[in-house]
């Protein structure tokens, strides 16, 4: 039987802390457990890496921990508990100066806020749901009038879609997050509010400089998602993802920072790039959001995470609805099933052709093996990826069939729980390409995931080990 192919990631938070019901997300289909650092303490996190990595084992099930670090998030001071209806066309005063809402003037917690923007320009609150127009700026004072009325609250998110932000990606409170996930050994970190590509650069140093300094040893590099929920990010896409190990796509922001009905089109767009560069795609925010506090779904969202499927997405995610919501688990058995039902049809194939490297032998072999396996009638395809790469590259021509790729450490192994359609599991280093074949054959067998009789396509390369050495591809009948 095959498993689903198009991954699920979800966010852990109050909603699911325990050892049974991570165990419980775990057996209804999550892949990636998602760590939001916008939220919680380095303790709390802590407690969530060792729990889904325990369970995870316990129940001999390949889950990666991905970090999600906050970036240059703009937010609202102290305000009452009760917070603060705002009526249309009335007169308000900001102030980046102020800690706490006092004398009918509201703070906001980044102080430079105040020479970024000018009259005539707009200020997002909550999420875009309400909405105010700069009127002048008197020192740290911003005076504006309100156009879409609502309550805000306390440090809610304010958005300033009609400027440019010179504000640095990677914030201090950023750098102690990923100091504290590259001890805690996390395989992938998400970075918010990505504009260009030396951002990812420039985290990527951080991490590097970090790791020498402490001389700490591991299995293999942290992967970096670049977060797209910038107008500057959907602008510079492609040289993002060239330098990114893979995106999400964040609809919340993204959805403020330009017209919301252009959305649909820029996810397509950004999955289908990642598609040419065989980088894993997520696509994120408010994908069964009425699960929050409904056991069921609204057929617009049920709607809404198939297409992400049809769009050929390598993952789909759950934010509030696992982290927060009133219905975790089942949150996640639902989009299992809209995931099994649209996989089982046709509507998610896609072509076999896709723009290939014409002078990247592991990309040209790892597109035949898809051509092959489908000529001969095979029931697997068999990869020794052991950096992941070559799992990557056959993962992105969506072979109708499982994929198991073998994995030469446990990090690799967690980072490939991203990529669609793939069945990573780790084997020990092997000195011959024939041990390697025969070793993993074991295994499958072992797990019933194979069988004897079985035809299957294997990819691989020698020498054994050594990165960019694709060069067998070999039809094979189990013995």
């Amino acid at each position: 039987m095959i498993k689903k192919r198009t991954k699920i990631v979800c966010t852990l938070g109050p909603a699911c802390n325990t050892e049974e019901k991570i165990g419980q997300l775990i057996d209804a289909g999550m892949n990636v457990a998602r760590l939001n650092f916008s939220h919680g303490t380095h303790e709390n996190h802590a407690n969530f890496i060792r729990i889904v990595r325990a369970v995870a084992t316990e129940k001999q099930q390949v889950v990666g921990v991905l970090q999600d670090i906050q970036g240059p998030k703009i937010r609202l001071g102290i305000l009452p508990e009760e917070g603060i209806m705002l009526a249309e066309d009335e007169a308000i005063i900001f102030d980046t100066g102020l800690e706490k809402y006092h004398e009918d003037i509201i703070p906001i917690g980044y102080d430079q806020l105040h020479t970024m923007v000018q009259a005539g320009e707009r200020l997002l609150l909550s999420d875009g749901k309400v909405e105010v127009s700069i009127t002048s700026i008197v020192g740290t004072r911003i005076y504006a009038v309100v156009v879409v009325a609502g309550k805000i609250f306390s440090y809610a998110g304010i958005n300033v879609p009609d400027v440019v932000s010179h504000i640095p990606v990677l914030t201090d409170k950023d750098k102690e997050d990923v100091l504290f996930g590259i001890e805690q050994q996390v395989d992938m970190i998400a970075m918010s509010f990505v504009t260009r590509p030396q951002d990812i650069l420039d985290l990527r140093y951080f991490i590097d400089a970090y790791v020498q300094e402490k001389n700490i040893v591991q299995e293999h590099p942290i992967k970096i998602i670049a977060k797209i929920e910038r107008r500057e990010a959907v602008e510079h896409m492609k040289e993002i993802i060239e330098v990114s190990d893979g995106i999400m796509v964040a609809r919340g922001d993204l959805g403020i920072e330009i017209p919301v009905q252009q959305v649909p089109l820029v996810q397509k767009r950004l999955i289908d790039a990642c598609l040419l560069q065989a980088k894993p795609v997520i696509v994120a925010t408010q994908m069964l959001d009425s699960m929050y506090s409904n056991p069921r779904p609204t057929r617009a969202e049920v709607s809404d995470v198939a297409n992400a499927v049809i769009d050929h997405t390598d993952a789909v995610m759950l934010s509030n609805e696992t982290a927060m919501g009133a219905y975790p688990v089942k949150s996640v058995e639902m989009m299992h099933a809209i995931i099994s039902e649209v996989e089982k049809s046709t509507y998610d194939s896609l072509p076999v052709y896709i723009q290939k490297n014409k002078h990247n032998v592991d990309d040209i072999i790892s597109g035949l093996s898809r051509v092959l396996a489908e000529d001969v009638g095979a029931k697997a395809i068999l990869a020794a990826s052991l950096s992941g790469e070559t799992g990557r590259l056959i993962s992105r021509y969506r072979p109708e069939l499982p994929v198991f790729v073998a994995a030469e450490n446990k990090r690799v192994e967690a980072q490939l729980a991203l990529s669609w359609g793939v069945q990573p599991f780790v084997l020990p280093r092997c000195h011959t390409i024939e041990e390697l074949i025969e070793r993993s054959l074991v295994h499958l067998k072992e797990k019933k995931l194979l069988k004897k009789g079985d035809r299957i396509i294997i990819v691989a390369g020698e020498p054994v080990g050594q990165k960019g050495h694709v060069n067998l591809l070999e039809v094979r009948d189990l013995d």
